[in-house]
């Protein structure tokens, strides 16, 4: 039995050993790690932040945008490296990494709200005659990397042309002497569409297109900010479509604008607007100042939205108690997105934000998480129009044209209405001096509370309702010049009226008053200010009004030249107002120490108990003069012209009531610091 045992170990030791050897002399035959190790086909350069493949001197750029650094989007590098693969030497993909700071603020600066890919620079293309997007997850919208590839190679075949060399560009045919050319526009007009007006845009060009067979559109759908910061950086598209026309106004004090060519297509209501659960139990904009109400989300105040929420919450007297309770996400696009995700109890949005297509031509989508509990009333807030502009330098300005004029239609006007917008216009009741119009008065936003009294009482005298436009004058000015409608302009300074008399929009003024800057300081003088050298001194917060916007920032940069303090006093600044209310509004909730401002500001109600005066000396100062311009735009030229003698009489005494210096109250030692423009001064 020994025997057999000892037989039976030793012939297991010897096939052990046959098996290793074995595996040793199969193993070179199979390298585990070779395919692993494996080079890419296409160049590949990580950066962190931001992943290329591809040849960088491809003429099709594809970007991908994704959190990548998040997970679950693996499928993004995947489809990238087959897409570059696919077309080696013609494809280029970008991938940013949002999840990184730097692709971040390259998503925000595009407008983007969710992960897209772009082909080109175009966020949406046309494929087999479909127009398609690529973003989110592909599962999600119903796309796949089939379509993708052919999108793509759609994009390809047009840059390089079917022999795999870039397209060369065909001569026009000389035109033979005496041939009749033809005068009916064609071609393709290039569009910027914000996300938000998609939807009506979509169904508006392609009622246009039928009856105009012959032109063509190149939408760029995007983001607002992102279309605004191309026409800043030189974009020329034929027409620009905005959501809201005080974003336009500093791109139309550069001329990037055809003047007069601004069509109001639809206003765009504001509403309070809550997560369906409604957790604050919000009703109405009053309850925005509940305890329940910790934090409520807007557009950025520097867009036409955010405006007129803030406008709306000051014309309530709710201003002061909610101010430190919004939130502005940098894209105003996130807005509605981070109210759903339940990161506020409520917001100011648009209305037409709860149904929109962020894809041109697709039905609406009804947002179901959101709930608009309230339509803020227009009188809150200035009217926010959906407008279109022709941009100087679009190369099919003709066709633009013709698109323009077919916004005015009826057709047209119930496309928007259809979608959620309102009518331009609000119904007033027919004027008895003339039937042709009300009065449009544009105004520097300090005259605001006795402009609105002379209002009234001239509607109550002779029945021509009057409404107005309250921001900064130089805003003012280019509004004017974009839209060529209204009937009488009342600028903070007579700068602004000598400006529009050389452009040749007026036709007579007068001066109705006068403003005295003085320097503004909170109640109790903490900071112990006495003079205008005071405001350079360490430790003072400063605010001012921005120069390019406003009167009393022109005033105010005039008044520190004067006095040698500019560079000394610019280190303090903390603020750059836009309006002058602005500015007191800002020392009242303690932003500033100080300010230089208007005297008719400190005699505002909410302003005199929180604030006190330091008046500036006449030779320190410059005084501006209130002139009251009447248009050569106006249709109503009778009742203009009414307006301006009532203002010059009646009107008088509500200015004095309401503590403006009236045209001949101004005291004789001033009459030398009467404001002159310099070479120096912010050209306009």
């Amino acid at each position: 039995m020994r025997r057999v045992i000892v037989a039976l170990t030793v012939a297991l030791a010897i096939f052990g050993n046959l098996l290793v050897l074995t595996a040793q002399t199969q193993q070179p035959k199979k390298p585990p790690q070779k395919a692993e190790t494996k080079k890419p086909s296409v160049p590949v350069k990580n950066e962190g932040w931001r992943i290329t493949y591809g040849d960088p001197k491809a003429k099709v750029k594809i970007e991908a945008f994704y959190p990548i650094g998040s997970g679950g989007h693996e499928f993004v590098l995947e489809f990238s490296r087959k897409l570059a693969e696919s077309f080696p030497s013609k494809v280029q993909v970008i991938v940013y990494d949002w999840t990184k700071p730097k692709a971040a603020d390259e998503f925000s600066k595009r407008g983007l709200n969710c992960g897209i890919f772009i082909i080109n620079g175009k966020m949406e293309v046309t494929h087999k005659g479909k127009t398609v997007a690529f973003t989110k997850r592909p599962e999600m919208m119903g796309w796949n990397f089939d379509l993708l590839k052919g999108a793509v190679a759609e994009e390809v075949k047009r840059v390089y042309g079917k022999g795999g060399k870039p397209e060369q560009k065909k001569t026009a045919p000389v035109q033979k002497t005496g041939a009749v050319l033809e005068s009916s526009p064609k071609g393709v007009i290039e569009i910027f569409v914000p996300c938000g007006l998609a939807g009506p845009y979509g169904e508006l060009a392609r009622m246009f297109q039928k009856k105009n067979p012959d032109i063509r559109f190149r939408p760029n759908v995007t983001g607002i900010v992102a279309l605004l910061n191309q026409l800043e950086a030189g974009a020329t598209p034929d027409i620009f479509l905005a959501i809201g026309t005080f974003e336009l106004t500093k791109l139309a004090e550069k001329g990037k604008f055809v003047e007069g060519s601004l069509v109001k297509c639809a206003r765009v209501p504001l509403s309070v607007v809550v997560p369906k659960r409604n957790p604050a139990g919000v009703k109405r904009l009053e309850d925005l100042a509940s305890p329940k109400v910790k934090q409520i989300i807007t557009y950025p105040f520097k867009l036409s939205g955010g405006r007129g929420a803030k406008q709306a919450l000051e014309a309530a007297k709710l201003w002061d108690a909610v101010s430190q309770k919004i939130f502005t996400p940098k894209v105003p696009d996130q807005a509605k997105q981070l109210l759903k995700k339940g990161q506020a109890e409520a917001g100011i949005l648009y209305r037409t934000c709860l149904m929109e297509s962020y894809i041109p031509d697709k039905p609406p989508v009804i947002e179901h998480d959101l709930v608009a509990v309230q339509t803020i009333p227009q009188s809150l807030y200035e009217p926010i129009y959906a407008a279109a502009v022709l941009v100087k330098g679009g190369k099919n300005l003709d066709a633009a044209r013709e698109f323009l004029k077919f916004l005015q239609t009826q057709q047209a006007r119930q496309v928007w209405t259809k979608w959620g917008f309102e009518p331009v216009e609000e119904t007033v009741k027919p004027a008895k001096l003339s039937a042709k119009s009300p009065l449009f008065i544009y105004a520097g936003a300090a005259f605001r509370p006795p402009l609105e009294a002379m209002g009234r009482e001239f509607e109550r005298e002779y029945g021509v309702p009057v409404k107005f436009n309250f921001t900064g004058s130089n805003c003012l000015l280019a509004q004017i010049i974009l839209s060529q409608q209204g009937d009488l302009f009342l600028p903070g300074e007579e700068f602004y009226v000598r400006q529009a008399q050389k452009r040749g929009y007026v036709l007579k003024s007068e001066i109705i008053g006068y403003f005295v800057p003085v320097i503004l300081v909170r109640k109790g003088n903490p900071k112990g200010i006495k003079s205008l050298k005071d405001l350079a001194k360490s430790g003072i917060k400063v605010g001012l009004g921005d120069p390019k916007a406003c009167a009393i920032g022109e005033i105010s940069e005039a008044i520190l030249r004067k006095n040698g303090l500019t560079e000394a006093v610019h280190k303090n600044v903390a603020l750059r107002a836009m309006t002058a209310p602005e500015l007191a509004n800002a020392l009242r909730l303690g932003g500033i120490d100080a300010c230089i401002n208007w005297d008719a500001i400190a005699n505002y109600p909410w302003v005199r108990p929180a604030v006190e005066v330091i008046t500036i000396p006449p030779e320190q100062n410059v005084i501006t003069a209130n002139p009251l311009a009447i248009l050569r735009t106006t249709r109503n030229r009778q009742a203009a012209e009414l307006f301006l003698q009532f203002a010059l009489s009646e009107g008088q005494r509500i200015l004095r009531q309401h503590g403006f210096t009236a045209k001949n109250d101004l005291p004789a030692e001033y009459s030398k610091a009467l404001f002159t423009p310099v070479a120096s001064a912010t050209a306009k």
